[in-house]
């Protein structure tokens, strides 16, 4: 399995146009570990990995705020549940993600995606992610 079969899966769970709360299913435990054994990594190492596309593909406009933000939410309830030091690179882009959810000082005239999400995705791609590109 390689990373771009797990994003397919992905966009499966997390069909776009389909608000969150009418999704069918949602990311599992049971595809956590499916997906980090297919791969032969921690499970750090696969929501770092994850993570990364996630930055990548909204970065360059190929996955859209609403498809990254929910899985990026689903997989944090997943981290939590894992013992040891948690994934930095996942916690700087959910972080990132959310704050692109709310409104910073009940400000409506400002979209908090392009305000805040947006540049922190492209701090992280040009100083965490230095040197990836291309397809999963």
């Amino acid at each position: 399995m390689e990373a771009i079969d797990i994003i397919a899966e992905l966009k499966a769970i997390y069909i776009d146009g389909v608000p969150y709360r009418e999704l069918d299913r949602h990311m599992t435990e049971a595809d956590v570990l499916r997906w980090s054994a297919a791969r032969s990594l921690s499970r750090r190492q696969l929501f770092d990995e994850v993570a990364k596309w996630l930055a990548l593909g909204f970065y360059s406009s190929e996955l859209s705020f609403e498809f990254c933000d929910a899985v990026a939410n689903d997989l944090a309830s997943l981290v939590m549940n894992t013992d040891g030091p948690k994934p930095e690179l996942f916690w700087d882009v959910y972080s990132a993600f959310d704050e692109g959810e709310y409104y910073h000082g009940n400000n409506r005239n400002e979209d908090p995606v392009e305000i805040y999400t947006r540049p922190m995705i492209e701090r992280i791609v040009k100083e965490s992610l230095r040197g990836y590109s291309g397809e999963p």
